[in-house]
C-alpha cells in the first residue's frame, strides 16, 4: 500500500530533456523526513545526481524546481526554489514568490527535476496528469513578459502559471533570472542560464486538486497565531508596517543614516542628499498605483505595481518587489529613480539580475574614471557613475550580448576584473564569483560573516532578517526554553566580533528550515524569527508529523551540510569564505574602519566551530555528518580523495 502523505503530495516529476521521456516517481519518504521540502529536498537531488567536476551548462547537471509540505496552503505564500549547479561551480538556489508552486501543488507533485539538454528550444506544460514538452522554438528571443503571454494564449488559460527565462538565459548571461507573474524572479545564482544552456524556455503548470494536511483544525489555529503575530496594529517589529507599505527600498534611507548604503561602487556609503529623490517614500508619492502580493501573504502592500507618467521614461510600468532600485540609484551614482524603475523593468523582461548588472556597471564607471578602461574598451561610452543613459541602453544589450563590450559585462564582474587586471580585482565587489546585493560589511560583522561564507554565493535570505528583535520579545526564561545559546544584545552590536559565528549556525540553520517548508523569508517578523516553536506547530499539524523543536532544527542543519559538502565537492575551502578586497582593506569615507583579518579570522573560527566543521578547510567532520545521518557524504568525499577528519 503506497504511503499517506500529508502536506506532500509524494511524487518527483522527472523529464529527460535529451530524450524527451518524462516520467513520474514516488517521493522518497526519508527525503521528507530529513529535508522538508523545496530548498531542502532540492538540494539532496542534486547531491545525489550531480558528480564532482561536471560542466555547469552540460548534459549531466540538473535543474530543479521544488515546492514544500505547506505550499498551496496560506503559510506556503506562493513560495518555491530553484536549484542547479550554478555556473560559479557554487551551489545555485534561489527563492521566488508568486502563484506558480500552489499550482505544481495542485497538479499533484513536489518537484520536476530536468536532466539532460533539448536538441532545440522547448516548453514543459503541465496540468494535472498530462505532462508534455511542447516545441518553444516560437518563443525563442521574446522577452520573459512576452513569453508568459504567450503560452498563456496558446494554452487558452489565463490561469496557467509560468516560470520562464528571457534573452540573458538564452545567451547564458551570468546570473541570469528564473522569471514568472511577470516581476517574480529567482535563483540570482544563475540558474536561467542553466535553464538557458538545457534549451528549456518556460514550465507552465495548471492544478485542479489541492493540499490535504493531517490536521486541518490544529493547522487552522496554529496559522492563525502566526497571523496575529504579523498585525500591523499590535506587531512589536518596527520593520514590520514600514516593509509592508514600502517593501524593500525602505532600507534606502536607514542604509543612509547607519552609513551602510553601497554608493559609487562602495567608494562612498551614503548618497548625501540624493537620498530625497530615490526613497520609498518618493515611489509611494509618485509612481506607485496599486498593490500586489503573492498568493495569500498577509501583507497588504509589500510589491507595488508603478507607472512612470511624465519625464523620458513615462509610460515605463513594472513591479517593485524589493530594494533592487538600490543597484540602480546610489550604487551607480544615478540620482533619479525612474531611471532605476525603468531598469528594474527591463532586468525582468530581459530575465537580468539587476545586482548582476549594478554591480559590474559600477566596477567598469569605477574602473573608467580610474583610466583602466577608456572610450576604446566601452566602445565610445563615457562610462562615469551617475551615467543613467548607458544603464539604459546596455541592460538590453547585455542581456542578448550584443557588442563585445556588453558581452564582456554579460560574463559579471569577477571574470570582468580578472581579464582587465591592473589591481581592478580590488573593487570588484563579489564573493566565490558572485556579486554582493546591497548588504554592508565593514559595518555590520554578521551580515559580513553572513556573506563570505555563503554555499550559494552572496545571499541575506539565508541568514534573514539582519536587525535585532523588540529587547521585550525574547526574555531570558523564554531564550532558555529554545536553547537560544547567544546573548541577543551581545550579537547585534554591529562591530563586535564575539557571538556572530554562534547566531550565525543558529540563523542559517533555520532558515533553511523556513525556506524547506516554505515561507516567506521577508516576513520572518517579531517572535518569528526566533520562536521556531510556531513552525514546529505549523510542520506537525500539517504533515502528522510530531517532532520536537530540536528535530525540526536539524533538519535545517541537515540541509547546511549538505550544501557545504556540495561545494566542498567542487574544490571550495575556508579561503574561498572571504570578503571583497574593499571591505577588509579600504575604511569607508563615514569613517568605518576595514574589518581586519584577525577579526575575520576570529569569526570565522568560532562559526566553524559551532558547526563542529573542520577550521582549517571548513570542510564537516565526520563526526557532524554521521550526527545527522550523513555518513554517505562521508565516503563519497573520501572517495574524491577529500580528507574528512
Amino acid at each position: 500500500m503506497a504511503r499517506k502523505y500529508y502536506g506532500w503530495k509524494g511524487r518527483i516529476l522527472r523529464v529527460d530533456l535529451s530524450t524527451g521521456k518524462i516520467t513520474k516517481e514516488e517521493l522518497p519518504w526519508d527525503w521528507a523526513r530529513q529535508y522538508i521540502g523545496c530548498r531542502g529536498i532540492n538540494s539532496k537531488i542534486l547531491w545525489d545526481e550531480v558528480r564532482a567536476g561536471i560542466d555547469p551548462y552540460g548534459p549531466d547537471n540538473r535543474l530543479i524546481f521544488g515546492v514544500g509540505p505547506l505550499d498551496g496552503t496560506p503559510v506556503g505564500m506562493g513560495r518555491m526554489s530553484v536549484t542547479a549547479l550554478a555556473n560559479t561551480r557554487c551551489l545555485g538556489e534561489g527563492g521566488v514568490g508568486g502563484f506558480w508552486s500552489p499550482e505544481l501543488k495542485f497538479a499533484g507533485y513536489d518537484n520536476v527535476v530536468f536532466q539532460g539538454t533539448a536538441d532545440s528550444p522547448v516548453y514543459l506544460n503541465i496540468r494535472d496528469d498530462q505532462v508534455e514538452l511542447r516545441d518553444a522554438r516560437h518563443l525563442w528571443g521574446h522577452d520573459t513578459w512576452e513569453t508568459e503571454k504567450m503560452i498563456q494564449d496558446e494554452l487558452g488559460d489565463r490561469d496557467i502559471q509560468v516560470r520562464c527565462i528571457g534573452p540573458a538565459g538564452e545567451n547564458l548571461v551570468h546570473s541570469a533570472m528564473v522569471v514568472g507573474n511577470l516581476n517574480r524572479a529567482g535563483g540570482r545564482a544563475g540558474l536561467g542560464d542553466i535553464m538557458g544552456s538545457k534549451k528549456l524556455k518556460a514550465v507552465a503548470v495548471r492544478g485542479s486538486g489541492g493540499v490535504q494536511v493531517a490536521d486541518p483544525d490544529r493547522f487552522e489555529a496554529a496559522y492563525f497565531k502566526i497571523r496575529e503575530v504579523l498585525r500591523l496594529d499590535t506587531c512589536m517589529d518596527s520593520w514590520n508596517t514600514a516593509w509592508a507599505t514600502m517593501g524593500g527600498l525602505v532600507l534606502m534611507r536607514i542604509f543612509n543614516q547607519l552609513g551602510n548604503l553601497h554608493t559609487r561602487n562602495a567608494l562612498q556609503m551614503q548618497f548625501d542628499e540624493a537620498i530625497d529623490k530615490c526613497s520609498g517614500e518618493e515611489l509611494l508619492k509618485k509612481y506607485a498605483k496599486r498593490p500586489r502580493a503573492c498568493y495569500c501573504c498577509p501583507y497588504p502592500s509589500c510589491a507595488k505595481y508603478f507607472e512612470i507618467t511624465d519625464g523620458p521614461y513615462a509610460g515605463t510600468v513594472g513591479e517593485n518587489t524589493s530594494a533592487l532600485e538600490l543597484c540602480f540609484t546610489s550604487l551607480l551614482g544615478i540620482e533619479n529613480l525612474s531611471a532605476a524603475m525603468l531598469g528594474r523593468t527591463l532586468c525582468n523582461k530581459m530575465g537580468l539580475d539587476a545586482f548582476e548588472v549594478g554591480y559590474t556597471l559600477a566596477w567598469a564607471m569605477e574602473s573608467f574614471e580610474k583610466g583602466i578602461l577608456t572610450t576604446s574598451d566601452t566602445e565610445g561610452r563615457e562610462l562615469r557613475f551617475g551615467n543613467e543613459e548607458a544603464l539604459i541602453e546596455l541592460i538590453p544589450k547585455i542581456a542578448r550580448r550584443e557588442g563585445g563590450f556588453a558581452s564582456f559585462l554579460a560574463d559579471g564582474v569577477a571574470k570582468a576584473a580578472r581579464s582587465t587586471g591592473q589591481g581592478s580585482e580590488k573593487w570588484a565587489l563579489e564573493v566565490k564569483g558572485q556579486q554582493l546585493e546591497c548588504m554592508p560589511q565593514r559595518n555590520f560583522y554578521f551580515a559580513a560573516l553572513g556573506v563570505g561564507t555563503s554555499e550559494a554565493g552572496p545571499d541575506h535570505t539565508r541568514w534573514y532578517p539582519p536587525y535585532p528583535p523588540h529587547p521585550a520579545l525574547i526574555s531570558p526564561d523564554m531564550a532558555k526554553e529554545l536553547k537560544l545559546d547567544f546573548d541577543l544584545k551581545d550579537v547585534f552590536i554591529a562591530r563586535k566580533k564575539e557571538g556572530k559565528g554562534t547566531f550565525l549556525k543558529f540563523m542559517t540553520d533555520t532558515r533553511a528550515v523556513i525556506e524547506s517548508l516554505p515561507f516567506c523569508i521577508f516576513l520572518m517578523r517579531d517572535k518569528l524569527n526566533l520562536d521556531f516553536r510556531y513552525w514546529l506547530e505549523l510542520f506537525n499539524a500539517g504533515t502528522g508529523l510530531e517532532y520536537s523543536l530540536d528535530e525540526l532544527i536539524q533538519c535545517g542543519e541537515r540541509i547546511m551540510n549538505l550544501e557545504r559538502a556540495i561545494i566542498v565537492r567542487e574544490g571550495f575551502r575556508r579561503e574561498d569564505d572571504t570578503l571583497p578586497y574593499r571591505a577588509m582593506h579600504d575604511p569607508s569615507d563615514t569613517g568605518h574602519p576595514p574589518l581586519d583579518q584577525e577579526t575575520w579570522d576570529f569569526m570565522l573560527d568560532e562559526y566553524y566551530e559551532k558547526r563542529e566543521w573542520d577550521i582549517k578547510t571548513a570542510i564537516p567532520t565526520r563526526k557532524k555528518l554521521a550526527e545527522l545521518d550523513l555518513e554517505a557524504v562521508t565516503k563519497e568525499l573520501e572517495t574524491l580523495g577529500i580528507e574528512v577528519i
